[in-house]
């Protein structure tokens, strides 16, 4: 009987290029941080008869506040932080957001936002105030409420989609 010797076999693997990842993210050198309980706000407007307008650029009788929470503020890096609102607005009137009724689309009326000062804020475009950043953490007060857009309201449920992003002079 002989001896028989067998060197090991090591399979090279085979590689095929199947695809691409492309990762895409972004840098900033922001002032402040938006606290998780700012980032997905909802706030409820309450309900409102459709006399409680007198026409189209009426508003409705009573004003919803909501407040924006910043965190890890430095105003080593900014000196004042503003927030920009972004969002559909109506045809009739676009210094307000589109307020969609349930598979009507739009419901005769449009959402007002104000700042602190009951400055009305318009959609769509760069901040007009800004606030000093004093503290790392800060409350931005806010309300909002809804205007009549038209003579034709449909009643119903009715909602606004609208976006914010910090602006730093």
């Amino acid at each position: 009987m002989g001896l028989v010797l067998m060197s090991p076999v090591i399979a090279q693997p085979v590689m095929v290029e199947s695809g691409r990842i492309h990762l895409r993210g972004q840098l900033v050198n922001g002032g402040c941080a938006v606290a998780t309980e700012s980032q997905d706000l909802r706030v409820l407007m309450g309900q409102y008869r459709t006399n409680a307008f007198t026409g189209p650029g009426s508003f409705a009788p009573v004003s919803v506040p909501f407040s924006l929470r910043l965190i890890s503020c430095s105003a080593e890096v900014w000196r004042h932080v503003g927030i920009a609102f972004a969002g559909v607005t109506p045809a009739e009137d676009p210094h307000v957001f589109l307020a969609s009724g349930e598979g009507i689309g739009n419901a005769g009326i449009g959402l007002a936002l104000f700042d602190d000062q009951q400055r009305q804020i318009i959609p769509n475009t760069l901040p007009l105030h800004y606030t000093p950043i004093f503290t790392s953490e800060m409350t931005l007060h806010f309300t909002a409420r809804y205007r009549a857009i038209s003579e034709n309201m449909t009643p119903g449920r009715i909602h606004s989609e609208v976006w914010f992003t910090l602006v730093y002079p």
